[in-house]
């Protein structure tokens, strides 16, 4: 329901909780867990957890689409800090499963409990076989209020009612389980089954690491152990390994149960874990869990030094491998022996950055990767690793646009450079090669090689399958790119990421509801994504090409994510409908002094002289275009091969008038950013180079321009060409209309 009517399951949710919350105060009893959709309380006895199932029961009658099952157990268990475990609790999720729909199964402990209670009757359904639970028992579902029985399981002998004195209950909890009705499709799509026993035997989630010590180092420890066991057991070929991307979802106190785990990331086993430090001395406990089943696998528990912390991801890697069969090589087994340093402590601060992510193009995330990546390599000058990430920094500043200049181009293929000689074995130094190559140079073969090289170290990681796809949609082979993301996606299944750059692949190849489709999934992940919404902008801008629409869609957007957000947007559309003291309105309101992408760049001041020119106020914008050109002229200065920048320059000389100064500042650009040097992004460079010619009034130039687009992914750039008044002279021709319609 979750997934077909969002809105609606929450409703229910709502609904569930506030029926369920007084009656459980009522009858004394705890509000201990939620577990998606489903609860975890504890009562003072089992007499108090049967009545209060019934009143849940007869509540949950008057509430429409609401169905309840309820299992009730009595039994001991632990509560830590993070989490209640225990057999009790496994009990009665697994009896929950056998009540019928509106209905209450207990455990043969809770009817010998209120046999003698005269107001409660049951009826036996047998000894059902409960998964994960290796002894049977007796289960017995109560009828009060005319409560439905559930299916029979065997023998049955009915119940009977006791009397006598009141015995005394053991100090124990008495577990009530309360799982709505839809549970079993709550992680499939409407109409969707899966049979568990299909999911392949070698594929495995290591859910993230319970944190039994307290501080923000020991949970970044808890994180990144979570991190590097994912990363060495993905070195082995023949497993199927779930990105720590996806499996962060169930860090906390809210854990799915292991089958709607396997469910949701279609993987046969889980790794569960907890890790607690003190000073030197840590210990881990695993545990490997056949998720599909319930059933516990293989345990162990590990007491040491924190030094001896290598020793234990080898043998936790090597003894899952050896359970689930797998067919472990010798070169496999060298990989997830491999220490990428003997310096513990840089191994510890490296732990940090790899549970923070290696890739970013964001300033604010580079500029902390590198000073934490200086911070290992303060501690170990040989740590390969440290100097890949370095070199990731330095190519997410040159090709996010933050500083792309030679000078940190140098200094990226210094450290690749570094990274490769220190360890050729490394997947993390063939990673950063493969990004100089993608991201520095352009050079898309030898970027995909390295990203090859690096699947082929690790073939179970959803990483190396993402870069490969990205250089594949830059390559303009977008079908091919959209298929390596299928593959990452089941490696990595609730990856915010993929799916967003999905969207963005879909929108570009002018498929916008897909990109839609594929963008509203991302946003459950990340509903207050300022980015998301910005591509989901772009994709509805491009569709419907109206002006009205978006501008009203912005201001919903705004309302979720500020008022400061989409400005740039907002100028365009108020400038395209004519609306031009609005349009000044915002631009004013823009902080930045100039807006930053990939492809181009527009100072503030440029952005109000195109205002004051449309308008007819020459004086004003003549007044901007110095401000736009001085600062252009100090930034071509320090980077005079930006393509960007010298666009950027053409625009203001063709707004003047100077043919010659346009037409050679829009020549350079191009020049310095061909068509193939990029299939996505050198596009708009170009669509603004044939602007420039309709500024000059060269109508057969700007539509040669056009011709050469026609056939390129430019869907990012329809809903500016639909509605940008600038294109009016060529709206009714072929090449144009072939690249809109």
């Amino acid at each position: 329901m979750s997934s077909g009517d969002e809105v609606t399951a929450l409703e229910l949710l709502a609904a569930q909780k506030q029926i369920v919350q007084p009656l459980v105060q009522e009858f004394g009893g705890q509000w201990l867990k939620e577990m998606g959709d489903g609860l975890l309380l504890s009562f003072p006895s089992s007499y108090d957890a049967v009545r209060c199932a019934v009143r849940i029961q007869r509540e949950m009658r008057r509430v429409e689409g609401l169905v309840l099952r309820i299992g009730i157990h009595q039994g001991d268990v632990v509560q830590t800090e993070n989490d209640v475990l225990g057999s009790g609790v496994n009990i009665a999720s697994r009896v929950e499963t056998v009540s019928p729909e509106g209905g209450i199964a207990i455990s043969d402990k809770v009817q010998r409990d209120i046999a003698h209670h005269a107001d409660l009757s049951t009826q036996s359904i047998g000894f059902p076989k409960l998964k994960g639970i290796d002894i049977e028992f007796e289960v017995f579902c109560v009828t009060n209020d005319g409560l439905p029985v559930g299916m029979s399981h065997g023998k049955v002998e009915i119940a009977g009612s006791a009397s006598g004195k009141k015995s005394v209950l053991p100090i124990a909890a008495v577990f009530l389980v309360l799982v709505l009705g839809f549970l079993a499709f709550v992680f499939l799509k409407p109409g969707e089954t899966m049979d568990l026993s299909a999911i392949p035997s070698k594929s495995i989630a290591v859910l993230p690491f319970d944190n039994f010590a307290k501080g923000a180092s020991e949970e970044n420890f808890a994180d990144g152990l979570t991190e590097v066991i994912t990363a060495t057991l993905s070195k082995i070929g023949d497993m199927k390994v779930i990105s720590r991307t996806s499996v962060m979802a169930y860090k906390g106190n809210e854990r799915p149960t292991s089958p709607e785990i396997a469910r949701k990331l279609k993987v046969a086993h889980v790794l569960e874990g907890s890790v607690q430090r003190a000073g030197d001395q840590v210990r881990i406990v695993v545990q490997l869990i056949d998720a599909r089943e319930d059933k516990h696998i293989w345990a162990e528990t590990f007491d040491g030094k924190f030094s001896e912390l290598f020793d234990v991801q080898t043998q936790v890697a090597t003894n899952i491998a050896n359970y689930l069969k797998s067919n472990l090589t010798a070169e496999e087994q060298e990989r997830i022996s491999r220490r990428p340093t003997e310096n513990i402590e840089a191994y510890e601060q490296y732990l940090v950055l790899l549970q923070r992510g290696i890739v970013h193009i964001d300033k604010k995330e580079l500029d902390l990767n590198l000073s934490l990546a200086d911070k290992v390599i303060a501690l170990d000058a040989n740590f390969a690793e440290a100097y890949a990430i370095k070199a990731l920094a330095h190519l997410g500043y040159y090709w996010s646009g933050n500083d792309h200049t030679d000078a940190r181009l140098t200094q990226a293929r210094e450290m690749v450079d570094k990274a490769v000689t220190l360890a050729p074995e490394s997947p993390m130094a063939h990673t950063a090669k493969g990004y100089l190559h993608y991201w520095g140079l352009g050079e898309f073969d030898a970027a995909i090689n390295e990203f090859e090289t690096a699947q082929s170290m690790e073939p179970g990681s959803s990483q190396h399958l993402e870069d490969i796809a990205w250089v594949q949609r830059a390559k303009g082979e977008i079908p091919e790119a959209l298929a390596t993301m299928e593959k990452a996606l089941e490696l990595n299944p609730q990856s915010d990421l993929i799916l967003r750059e999905m969207g963005f692949t879909y929108t570009v190849a002018n498929r916008w509801d897909d990109a839609l489709r594929v963008l509203d999934r991302a946003l459950v992940f990340k509903p207050d994504s300022v980015d998301y919404r910005s591509l989901k902008l772009d994709a509805l801008w491009s569709k419907t090409g109206d002006t009205d629409f978006m501008l009203a869609t912005i201001s919903k957007a705004q309302k979720v994510v500020g008022e400061e957000h989409y400005l740039h947007h907002k100028n365009k559309l108020l400038f395209d409908a004519g609306k031009f003291q609005e349009s000044l309105e915002v631009i004013n309101s823009i902080r930045e002094e100039a807006m930053l992408t990939q492809n181009r760049i527009i100072p503030t001041s440029l952005a109000r002289a195109y205002v004051h020119g449309r308008a007819g106020d020459t004086v004003k914008m003549n007044q901007q275009l110095e401000a736009a050109e001085e600062m252009l002229k100090k930034m071509a200065n320090e980077n005079p091969i930006d393509a960007r920048i010298q666009m950027a320059l053409g625009a203001i000389h063709a707004m003047r008038g100077e043919k010659e100064a346009a037409l050679m500042r829009g020549k350079q650009a191009v020049a310095l950013y061909p068509l193939d040097k990029n299939k996505i992004t050198a596009q708009r460079v170009h669509i603004d180079f044939a602007k420039i010619y309709l500024r000059l009034g060269m109508k057969d130039e700007c539509i040669d321009v056009l011709e050469t687009l026609r056939d390129k992914p430019l869907g990012m750039e329809v809903g500016d060409l639909k509605t940008d008044k600038v294109w009016e002279p060529v709206r009714s021709h072929p090449a144009y209309r072939a690249i809109i319609d």
